[in-house]
C-alpha cells in the first residue's frame, strides 16, 4: 500500500497557488487558464480526501481486527480455564477408581487364595468346576508363581480333557517354563501343542512364541524355518506378518 503524505501534497497545492498567483501577476493568464487552475486544485483536494478515508476505513479495519482478536483470546482462555477444570475433576475421579480397585484387588486375592486353599488343602474340593480350576492356575500365572501355575494348569487338563480352555492352558504351560527360562520343557510343551491339535486356532500362536524363544537362545536357523512354516501355513493370520517382520529382521526371505 502506497504510503500517504499530508505534507507533499500540501506542498503541492502550495506550488500550484504561488504559480497561479505569478501568473496573474505576469498578466498573461486567461479565463480558461484560471479554470484549468481551479480544476487541478479542486482534483488535488478530491485525491486527497480520498486517500484520507482509505486511510481511515484502513485504521477502522484494523481497529475492528484487535477487537476480534481480543475477544477471541478471550474466549479461548475462558475455555482452557474450563479445560483444566475438567482435568482436575477427571484425575481426582481417577484416583478415587484407583483406589477401589487396589480395594476389589485385594478383595479378589483374598478370595483366589480361599479357593486355591480350598483346592489344594484340607478342604478340598472333590468336584471343582472347569473355570474354576482354569481361573485359579491362571491366577497363579499371573501372579508369577510358574511352578504352582503348571502344576494347576497340568490338573486342569487331566480332569477335564475334552474343555474347552485345554490349548490355553498347554500354551500358558510352555509360557510358564519359558518364564522359568527351562527352554527343554518350553520348546516341548509348545510342541506338545502344535502336534496334539494341528488345527486348533492357538497353532499359530505357539508356532509365534516357539520361534520367538528359540531365536532368544540364540538358535536363529530354527526360528527361521519355523517362521517359514507359519508364514506358508498360516499366510491370512496377524501372526504371519510378524513372522514376515522378524525375517526381515533378519534379512531373510521366505520361499515363495
Amino acid at each position: 500500500m502506497a504510503s500517504f503524505r499530508p505534507t507533499s501534497h500540501r506542498w503541492g497545492v502550495r506550488t500550484a497557488v504561488v504559480l497561479s498567483l505569478s501568473a496573474l501577476l505576469a498578466g498573461c493568464v486567461t479565463r480558461e487558464d484560471i479554470r484549468g487552475i481551479q480544476t487541478d486544485l479542486y482534483n488535488i483536494k478530491q485525491g486527497i480526501d480520498t486517500r484520507l478515508g482509505s486511510v481511515k476505513d484502513q485504521t477502522d479495519t484494523v481497529q475492528t481486527t484487535q477487537a476480534d482478536l481480543l475477544q477471541e483470546m478471550k474466549q479461548l482462555d475462558s475455555n482452557l480455564t474450563a479445560l483444566q477444570t475438567e482435568l482436575q475433576d477427571s484425575r481426582l475421579r481417577m484416583e478415587k477408581l484407583a483406589v477401589r480397585l487396589d480395594d476389589l484387588e485385594a478383595s479378589l486375592t483374598a478370595r483366589m487364595d480361599s479357593q486355591i486353599e480350598l483346592l489344594s488343602g484340607s478342604k478340598f474340593v472333590e468336584n471343582p468346576l472347569p473355570s474354576t480350576v482354569y481361573n485359579l492356575a491362571n491366577t497363579d500365572f499371573t501372579r508369577g508363581r510358574m511352578t504352582e501355575a503348571i502344576r494347576e494348569f497340568q490338573d486342569y487338563i487331566k480332569r477335564f480333557p475334552k474343555g474347552e480352555k485345554v490349548s490355553e492352558a498347554k500354551l500358558k504351560i510352555a509360557d510358564a517354563h519359558a518364564k522359568q527360562k527351562d527352554s527343554a520343557l518350553a520348546i516341548q510343551a509348545y510342541e506338545d501343542l502344535i502336534k496334539a491339535s494341528p488345527k486348533d486356532p492357538l497353532v499359530p500362536t505357539a508356532l509365534l512364541k516357539e520361534a520367538n524363544y528359540l531365536l532368544s537362545l540364540n538358535k536363529e536357523s530354527e526360528a527361521k524355518e519355523i517362521y517359514i512354516q507359519i508364514i506358508e501355513t498360516f499366510p491370512n493370520r496377524s501372526e504371519a506378518e510378524l513372522a514376515q517382520e522378524k525375517l526381515r529382521s533378519l534379512q531373510v526371505k521366505p520361499q515363495q
